[in-house]
């Protein structure tokens, strides 16, 4: 971060952050203010819902990879690192860390988490406010088929966060191309609810159309506030992901 502003010394102030060519022509103590504000506050939301274990293709094992790289990748710039996730119907909070030495306690307290049918995503992201340094910056890695996320990310911006959102989805999710046709029975992995549908062609070209239109509008709701929004399937290479993928995308530099 560039020079921000200079303000009055208070007490408490780390002494290193004074300005002595100000203090040499004014006689007062000045605090450089960017030195305080070079750490980014960074707080990952992961999500814990059960419909993370909906498909065997490992969706919620990529979450948690992508939530450790992100964190690391954090701690590597120097920044802090947090993580929020819902256990029990309460809001779990890892510690902070700071530097990539704690980057093996950050791995161990993510692969501690397990995908449970408590609470939802929405219930993670609406108890951090009271939580969140001011200025900083929310990764929310989640399936994100919660609906009505628009007051929780409104209430985001106005407390000044940027976020970064992960959509992790299994390739079936994606396109049902490769599903069975016939009459099955789909389970709701969260709430339980049984439906039973006839699969035929007319029937996942509906899937398809409906996954589009909700796909853009989810889009919308992240570019209207200049944030960030990626898809990903849990066959993508992660080393393509973060090499090069959200390099193209401004999301790292």
């Amino acid at each position: 971060m560039e020079f921000l502003d200079f303000r009055p010394y208070q007490a408490g102030d780390d002494t290193r952050n004074l300005d002595p060519y100000l203090y040499a022509r004014t006689g007062e103590f000045v605090v450089r203010e960017y030195a305080r504000s070079q750490q980014l506050p960074v707080t990952i939301a992961l999500d814990l819902s059960a419909s993370m274990l909906s498909d065997p293709s490992g969706k919620f094992e990529r979450a948690k990879q992508i939530a450790q790289l992100f964190g690391f990748i954090a701690l590597a710039s120097g920044d802090r690192v947090q993580l929020a996730v819902t256990e029990a119907d309460k809001t779990l909070l890892s510690p902070r860390w700071h530097g990539a030495a704690r980057a093996d306690y950050m791995f161990d307290w993510v692969d501690k988490r397990e995908a449970r049918n408590e609470g939802n995503f929405i219930d993670t992201l609406r108890a951090l406010p009271q939580h969140l340094p001011s200025r900083g910056l929310v990764i929310a890695v989640s399936d994100w088929w919660d609906d009505d996320f628009e007051p929780v990310l409104n209430m985001l911006r106005a407390l000044d966060q940027e976020v970064i959102a992960i959509q992790v989805l299994s390739p079936h999710e994606i396109d049902p191309s490769g599903m069975d046709q016939g009459i099955v029975t789909l389970e709701d992995a969260e709430t339980g609810q049984e439906i039973e549908l006839s699969i035929d062609a007319q029937l996942l070209d509906q899937y398809r159309a409906v996954f589009a239109e909700r796909q853009d509008r989810l889009h919308g709701l992240f570019t209207a506030r200049h944030w960030h929004l990626l898809t990903v399937s849990t066959q993508d290479d992660l080393g393509q992901l973060f090499t090069h993928t959200l390099r193209a995308k401004g999301v790292l530099s």
